[in-house]
């Protein structure tokens, strides 16, 4: 058992999220990782609320999921670790959290972002950081939905210029 997913997806923990990566990964425990929804209670209980039957749900700051995986409590469980945003995993990968794939899912719209794969946005400044992050030898796709084809980083940047 271990990290069977990493994703990256501004919505979290979301009825697509829920229905279709969990059965697809056989997920038994969401972890997300992010500073800000970490120190939010309230929030913290609508995602557990949100959680399906079984899956066990933990949200925790950046150093606790680095901390976490250095203790070896994502060796426990079939884990999706899921970050709001790329520079909370950008942070992570650089603080020293051990990742074999990245799959980004849904990154919000906004000034200076352009759609790249279907419904993903990217900006320079988030293009950057994942390149960074592969350059660490860590595989970064997009990819929505299971059915949805992946598509590389160095294609989905190249759409940017």
């Amino acid at each position: 058992m271990s990290i069977e997913l990493t994703r990256v997806d501004f919505r979290l923990i979301h009825g697509q999220v829920i229905t279709r990566w969990v059965k697809q990964c056989d997920i038994n425990e969401i972890v997300t990782i992010d500073d800000v929804t970490a120190k939010d209670e309230f929030m913290v209980d609508v995602f557990k609320m949100a959680a399906p039957k079984g899956v066990k749900i933990k949200i925790l700051t950046v150093e606790q999921g680095i901390a976490a995986q250095k203790n070896g409590d994502f060796d426990k469980a079939h884990v999706m670790l899921l970050f709001k945003s790329v520079e909370q995993i950008h942070k992570a990968v650089m603080g020293g959290l051990s990742l074999q794939e990245v799959q980004i899912g849904g990154l919000g719209g906004g000034p200076g972002r352009k759609a790249v794969n279907n419904a993903i946005t990217l900006d320079r400044k988030d293009a950057d950081d994942l390149l960074e992050i592969e350059s660490k030898g860590i595989k970064v796709y997009l990819q929505t939905t299971p059915d949805y084809p992946s598509e590389s980083l160095a294609n989905a940047v190249a759409k940017l210029d």
